[in-house]
């Protein structure tokens, strides 16, 4: 019983040690790193030492007590890097404690930081005088959209360590923590855990906006409501793999995920990080709301199906990424021609269908004149709001519809909402220009051959892993 209570002591300091991590915060000079003892968190614990944070008192034998509040707390992120950004933490759940004879005692368990990160208005409490820390743990998300988490499951959970002001009991504070953890590499991986948690309360957000904006344009549209998805990230996991949506999650646990895959030449730019979140959540959004009934095939071919259904992931990406404009990008579809060949035109690629639903949701362009909203809305209202409104309304067609094409997305748009001759003919240039048919359909093979009815089964071939819907985009 001895040996077994020895082996298991070991196998508990070694979980400990292999955990167990320090971070400092920088100002003006660095500052001692001072560890704090682990505690049961629910995720993935990384202490971040505040602004001159000091170990807690662990045994006392004074009994006063002091009067606490926060009004107002405030924490970013850097990585050291010179010129770097500082990322905040929105909307994620948050729990405050303070240590006291070597016990966790929390002020709140549970709390949500509001938009711009800040924790506002934590009611006082009575603690001991001999308390001079608070320790705020950050998890990176919350229930309503999900987590960013490593591929064990665990949420990533920021500890930070703060000084309690001698001179006053109500906390207005903020401070830039650097990730400064046990070496360069952690410090670097966890700041990109930090990128993308801020970047994917910004897509649900700018997403939720948008569509609401149509919402209130088109009454009887379908309101767009969130529903939660966990984000895997981690180094040296899906190296150099891409990112993907998990219909049946990564795990094949029957619960969908996504994971963004680390890359071995450690480059995450930041537009990319924009559209490798917004990407792959999409994927999330238009599988639980377009997926079909049980038992209804469908019918067309995997790689006209799939050309629509990354062109959709893709588009809103760029969307988020590029703040509605591609116009670098207008003529790519007609003037491709890499080894004397248009790989584009007309054909079922993802940059077809990418390129035919920014047409619809352009305002401005030197090769049509369509724009999805334009029947309905202030041509006075700034473009880029145009823009966002046309998105909103194109996320209500695809909800509506149920389309497993581009061309059942476009035949049902087209009956709905072109509703004069004039906008009819503008229409009709955007497939002219895209090399689409008049109804909405692709007109050559992915080897330029016409497309006949009895020909579309050499399209079957397709890296999609249908068993699992394992939608991948390489890191653009």
């Amino acid at each position: 019983m001895k040996k077994k209570m020895i082996i298991l002591g070991i196998i508990l300091l070694s979980i400990i040690l292999s955990i167990q991590t320090s971070a400092y915060a920088e100002e003006n000079s660095t500052k001692e790193v001072v560890q704090s003892e682990q505690v049961e968190s629910g995720g993935e614990v990384i202490e971040i030492q505040g602004d001159n944070a000091k170990k807690q008192q662990r045994s006392v034998k004074a009994s006063d007590t002091k009067t606490f509040e926060i009004k107002r707390y405030f924490a970013q992120i850097k990585d050291g890097s010179a010129g770097q950004e500082l990322i905040p933490m929105p909307n994620v759940d948050f729990k405050i404690s303070y240590l006291y004879n070597g016990k966790e005692v929390f002020i709140t368990e549970k709390g949500r930081t509001n938009e711009k990160g800040e924790i506002l208005d934590i009611p006082a409490v009575e603690m001991p005088t001999e308390v001079t820390a608070i320790r705020v743990w950050y998890y990176l998300g919350n229930e309503d959209r999900g987590f960013i988490r490593r591929y064990n499951k665990e949420k990533y959970c920021f500890i930070i360590t703060q000084d309690i002001p001698k001179e006053s009991s109500a906390i207005k504070y903020w401070s830039n923590f650097w990730m400064g953890m046990t070496g360069p590499d952690n410090c670097f991986y966890y700041f990109q855990v930090a990128r993308q948690n801020y970047h994917f309360d910004r897509a649900v957000k700018e997403y939720t906006e948008v569509v609401k904006k149509a919402n209130e344009l088109f009454p009887n549209s379908v309101p767009f409501e969130i529903a939660p998805i966990n984000v895997n990230f981690e180094r040296g996991q899906f190296v150099d793999r891409g990112n993907a949506f998990w219909r049946n999650g990564y795990h094949q646990d029957k619960i969908p995920d996504i994971t963004i895959g680390d890359w071995s030449n450690r480059k995450f730019p930041e537009s990319s990080v924009k559209h490798n979140i917004m990407h792959e959540w999409t994927h999330w959004n238009s599988y639980r709301e377009t997926q079909l009934p049980l038992g209804k095939p469908e019918t067309a071919p995997l790689v006209i199906r799939n050309s629509y259904r990354e062109g959709w992931a893709y588009f809103v990406g760029y969307m988020f990424a590029k703040d509605y404009d591609l116009s670098t990008e207008d003529f790519l579809v007609q003037n491709d021609n890499k080894d004397g060949i248009n790989r584009y035109f007309g054909k079922p690629t993802i940059i077809t269908a990418k390129q035919v639903l920014y047409d619809l949701l352009d305002v401005s362009s030197a090769d049509e004149d369509f724009s999805l909203s334009q029947r309905f809305i202030d041509d006075d209202l700034p473009e880029l709001e145009q823009r966002r409104i046309n998105l909103g309304l194109m996320h209500t067609i695809m909800v509506e519809s149920k389309a497993t094409t581009l061309q059942e997305y476009l035949n049902y748009m087209e009956n709905k909402y072109i509703l004069t001759a004039s906008d009819m003919k503008k229409y009709e240039k955007v497939l002219e220009i895209n090399g689409l048919n008049r109804d909405g359909s692709f007109r050559f093979n992915e080897d330029g051959s016409p497309v006949t009815k009895s020909a579309p089964a050499s399209q079957e071939k397709d890296s999609l892993d249908e068993s699992n819907e394992q939608c991948v985009e390489m890191n653009p």
